[in-house]
């Protein structure tokens, strides 16, 4: 334990060359990470509000106004703005006739595609390295999102479906290929941060997807609901070039290196790569209860993450009675208190590091525990809102994703930290779990809220409850962001000879410095 403490603590000097400069070539890769999120996040989720103004849902099986919102009888219509502004949607020989049950696979297909090429991406590193990956997988999206509207209007939902699933695998190798540039060109004591950078993208993504999506959708000057889609194709295009020109796969490989950045990144507290990149020991990854307390969390972070960014509109549309534009403010409220709040825990995570307060570890399963407890607490409290309690469920929600920022200096933290040379494996494993509950989240709660009524909603908000705490009780147990030697090295004999060397030099540092590890 005490020489955990000891290597912990020996990694958490204070870098040399500050993170926050112009200068700073990794605060251009955390940017650029953050910028890819935003980016191919608008190309995904820009349906989950289009949807909604683009598609006259016709079924045959039940009438369509079982999935309408409420009567204002018994439920109000609610408008933030001027009742003449706010629903000005497209003419109804504009918008695209399909049934209901269109939808059921229409928004978990594209995680499908994520789910199936997740199996590659530990491979793709190896053979093309992370950042070209990642290249590739935003040139698919691209293409994707530029042809959307076309292969909407005149092929159908069918066709739709097949270019949301190849979208999806195009972005199932951003987050592996995320986890391994932030492992490569971050210390330890900066990993939080980098990545609280990088997923702030999410948020932002979600923030304007859903703003401008849903403005963009009544302008008929500009073509109504195939606009967003052609706007966010070419910021598209912006990433790639921008992405292209800065993006390098580790530092060896970049040449814009300052002396203090190169001294301070090829070092032990990186993923270096010294000739070819070994191959993963599946066996020994799979046993380990780290990686599956990861992977867990990973499950159950998207899962909850998906159902909001998925359903929040359809639940205030069905149960709160919001109109167009109001509900594509307020289903943003919940990612703008994210994007804050990622930045308080991270901040706290980090100092704490520094201060030495805490272990890596502590401070890991706090925050972790912190999200997943929180979140629980918010959907019950979600879960028994009605239209008379429309207001609490908007805070509920949004409390609900200010705590969701815990799991970034949590579990996704230990996903850089407990072996930095086998992080695109444990990613792409994570990242498989991650997918499975984004592909399970849309489709589940499409099976269950089949007319919108506050009880079938509050049927799934308790089953995410549950979810959250038992994977952060189980995370609480056997996570951690300690470096594993039997993951990190796993070559038995080579790992056995590191260690012993690493504890006869961390012996002779404590007795000449005469240091204290904290409790």
């Amino acid at each position: 334990q005490m020489g955990q403490l000891s290597e912990e603590s020996e990694s958490l000097r204070s870098p040399p060359s500050p993170l926050w400069s112009l200068l700073s070539y990794r605060l251009r890769i955390a940017l650029l990470l953050a910028l890819a999120l935003t980016i191919e996040g608008l190309m995904r989720s820009n349906l989950n509000m289009a949807y909604v103004c683009m598609v006259e849902e016709m079924d045959s099986t039940r009438p369509t106004s079982s999935l309408l919102r409420p009567s204002e009888e018994d439920c109000p219509l609610l408008t933030l703005t001027p009742v003449n502004v706010t629903e000005r949607r497209m003419h109804s020989k504009d918008l695209l006739k399909w049934r209901s049950s269109d939808r059921a696979y229409l928004f978990p297909i594209f995680y499908v595609g994520g789910l199936v090429v997740t199996f590659a991406t530990e491979y793709l590193d190896r053979k093309l390295g992370a950042s070209r990956t990642v290249l590739i997988g935003a040139c698919l999206n691209v293409v994707g999102t530029m042809a959307s509207p076309s292969i909407a209007a005149h092929l159908g939902p069918i066709a739709l479906t097949v270019v949301r699933f190849i979208m999806g695998a195009g972005q199932g190798v951003l987050w592996p290929g995320m986890s391994v540039l932030v492992a490569r060109w971050f210390p330890v004591v900066e990993k939080s941060t980098a990545l609280a950078i990088a997923t702030t993208g999410n948020q932002l993504s979600v923030i304007f997807s859903m703003i401008v999506t849903a403005e963009l959708c009544q302008i008929e000057s500009l073509g109504g609901w195939p606009a967003a889609f052609y706007i966010y194709g070419v910021l598209g295009i912006l990433l790639c070039v921008l992405w292209w020109a800065v993006v390098v796969d580790s530092p060896e490989d970049c040449t814009s290196l300052s002396v203090q950045e190169r001294d301070l990144l090829i070092g032990p507290g990186t993923m270096r790569r010294n000739g070819k990149k070994p191959k993963p020991n599946w066996s020994v990854i799979l046993s380990s209860p780290v990686v599956w307390s990861i992977s867990l969390s990973a499950f159950c972070h998207n899962f909850v993450v998906v159902a909001f960014s998925s359903y929040l509109p359809f639940y205030y549309k069905t149960v709160h009675n919001m109109s167009l534009t109001s509900n594509g403010l307020l289903s943003t409220l919940p990612f703008v208190v994210q994007f804050a709040s990622k930045v308080v825990f991270a901040g706290f995570a980090d100092s704490a590091k520094q201060k030495k307060t805490f272990t890596v570890t502590t401070i890991t399963k706090i925050c972790n525990s912190s999200a997943s407890f929180g979140i629980a607490l918010s959907l019950v409290v979600i879960s028994f809102c009605d239209c008379s309690s429309r207001w609490a469920a908007v805070v509920a929600a949004s409390t609900a994703m200010a705590f969701i920022s815990g799991y970034v200096p949590g579990y996704n933290t230990s996903v850089v930290c407990v072996a930095p040379s086998q992080t695109a494996a444990i990613s792409s494993f994570s990242r498989l779990w991650a997918q499975i509950g984004m592909s399970l989240s849309p489709a589940l709660i499409g099976l269950v809220v089949t007319t919108g009524r506050v009880e079938e909603w509050r049927g799934i908000f308790f089953g995410m409850a549950a979810l959250c705490v038992v994977t952060g009780v189980f995370f609480q147990i056997s996570g951690s962001a300690a470096l594993q030697p039997h993951l990190n090295d796993l070559n038995p004999t080579a790992t056995k000879e590191k260690l012993l060397v690493d504890s006869s030099a961390s012996s002779e540092k404590d007795q000449s410095k005469n240091e204290v590890t904290p409790p």
